[in-house]
């Protein structure tokens, strides 16, 4: 089989210790050095002196769960001549080999010299700690989701249809007639009357619907509700600041993001969490970049007949977050999307329909970074330059 690589390494890594092994020589029968490493930093700084003195700058790493992470920084900071890359776990685990840590460590070695690995996407560091705060937001979310609904079965099990009577609980004005409930333990007309004089109910309805008395324990259980309501909110926010000072250096592509129509500040910062700000650099085109994020068909087809073309799993954090800017601009009639999208949902379905926009505005996102252009409206909507074509 034909060696690409006279000198490469390969790096089994797990939590506490990280396996190596270095292969010299363009024979079938290379040399095999190995070594072990603890995973702190002292054991890191011992890795990379000893990729130094083997003179290897070609890493292939393997690991579960993040723990590949302190490796590779190690080696970016210390080595910078070294390129490491991390591996495709599920490409690796499909190839034959031989299964122990230490001949994990050499089979890895022994497919990277013969180019048969294909490395996972990792973007330069400052997109990494994009991606790791844009997580932690999108958590926060989740979790703030999450006790607005418990709020709304808290009240509904006490009989309190705030809901019914309200668009939003947790607006201003809700928010402070459930602040008088905890303080008062019920609420009257002129209470309502008083915080409510922009809500379309009127408060003899307002009245009605909350009507009733808390308990001492109940006002503590939904002030605890409102405390950590309030917790996620400002956790939210802080989240969304350091977001901001990080994608500072880019606001020009920020903004090239925000003119796409169904994205907002956001989601232009999501989505350049995921794929950085220069997306060209590790993907060759906009095709392999929706590859990469699980909005194409897979390729499964035998003997003629396609046994499947249900999307791939890709990368389900811009996945799930182009879907919501898709259902954004498919409601708006100036959007490009609108028309493309109502014509064909109805023929081949509004999931399939809207994972379709959903790689088009990708592919847009693509464009627009590489060429540096801002997205134009007049353009898109000609016939002959549509980039949703």
């Amino acid at each position: 089989m034909l060696v690409l690589l006279d000198r490469c390494c390969g790096l089994d890594i797990h939590k506490e210790l990280i396996f190596a092994c270095c292969l010299s020589g363009d024979s079938d029968s290379p040399t095999a050095v190995h070594s072990q490493f603890v995973t702190n930093q002292n054991g890191l700084s011992e890795l990379c002196n000893w990729l130094k003195s083997l003179d290897c700058v070609h890493v292939a790493m393997e690991s579960t769960g993040v723990y590949w992470r302190p490796v590779y920084e190690a080696i970016e900071d210390q080595f910078p001549d070294c390129e490491a890359i991390v591996i495709n776990a599920q490409h690796f685990h499909n190839l034959p080999g031989r299964k122990s840590d230490v001949k994990d460590a050499e089979w890895i070695a022994t497919m990277y010299r013969h180019g048969l690995l294909s490395k996972s996407f990792v973007p330069a560091k400052e997109f990494r700690t994009m991606r790791e705060v844009s997580r932690l937001v999108r958590k926060a979310v989740s979790e703030r989701i999450g006790q607005i609904n418990r709020m709304e079965k808290f009240l509904q099990i006490r009989d309190i249809k705030l809901s019914s009577v309200v668009h939003d609980i947790t607006g201003k004005s809700s928010r402070a007639l459930l602040d008088l409930l905890v303080q008062k333990g019920h609420l009257t007309l002129p209470d309502i009357e008083s915080v409510c004089g922009r809500l379309k109910a009127s408060a003899q309805e307002i009245r009605d619907a909350v009507k009733g008395t808390l308990p001492i324990y109940d006002r503590k259980l939904l002030s605890r509700i409102l405390y950590e309501l309030d917790f996620y909110d400002s956790e939210i926010k802080e989240l969304r600041d350091i977001l901001l000072e990080l994608a500072e250096p880019y606001s020009v592509q920020l903004k090239q993001l925000c003119s796409i129509p169904g994205i907002n500040v956001d989601s232009a910062l999501a989505i350049m969490a995921e794929i950085s700000a220069t997306p060209q650099t590790d993907f060759a085109s906009s095709e392999k970049l929706c590859s990469w994020a699980g909005l194409v068909p897979r390729n499964d087809e035998s003997a003629g007949k396609i046994i499947s073309n249900r999307i791939l799993p890709g990368n389900p954090f811009i996945k799930s977050i182009l879907c919501q800017c898709a259902w954004v601009s498919v409601y708006s009639r100036n959007s490009v999307f609108h028309d493309w999208f109502w014509k064909r949902q109805a023929r081949i379905g509004r999931k399939k329909a809207i994972i379709a926009v959903a790689r088009k505005m990708l592919a847009l996102c693509y464009k627009l970074l590489t060429s540096g252009e801002f997205y134009d409206p007049v353009v898109a909507l000609s016939p002959y330059q549509s980039p949703v074509q």
